[in-house]
């Protein structure tokens, strides 16, 4: 009997854990990242969003550049570190030993930050590419790797 009730409830608690980490996305794929704010994940009452956009860094082209939004629903201000990790055709941005693109920002409680274009938090603004560069390949994917909330 008390084997049963382990087994049932080391079950339950897989398929709790499985659920949730159902609903968590954490990457979003290159043609689904649009001009307009992408909901990437919630965690511990703060929304991560994403969206690109093309912008004149006063160069004849323009850069296309993913940017950042956090939303925070929290009644306390938050400090976020995160890391993202663009995967390109060939080669990968921010993966492997994140020490050097990790970022942190502090949100006051309930307001949101976002990059933009015109934004002066520099830390929200992912390039995905300069079209200078050759041979930084095609964007792929997105993946929000490290996200700590305190």
């Amino acid at each position: 009997m008390k084997h049963s009730f382990i087994i049932k409830s080391t079950f339950l608690i897989i398929m709790a854990l499985a659920s949730f980490n159902g609903f968590s996305q954490n990457s979003i794929q290159a043609d689904k990242l649009t001009e307009e704010w992408t909901l990437l994940t919630t965690q511990e009452g703060v929304e991560v969003y994403l969206r690109q956009d093309k912008c004149d860094v006063g160069a004849n082209d323009l850069f296309s550049y993913a940017y950042i939004r956090f939303v925070n629903n929290n009644t306390t201000e938050k400090t976020i570190e995160f890391n993202f990790e663009l995967n390109f055709d060939n080669r990968c941005v921010g993966c492997g030993d994140t020490r050097e693109t990790k970022k942190m920002v502090a949100i006051n409680a309930s307001t949101s930050i976002d990059g933009g274009c015109s934004s002066k938090i520099g830390e929200l603004a992912l390039l995905i590419n300069n079209p200078y560069q050759s041979d930084s390949g095609v964007l792929e994917s997105i993946n929000l790797d490290v996200l700590n909330i305190k």
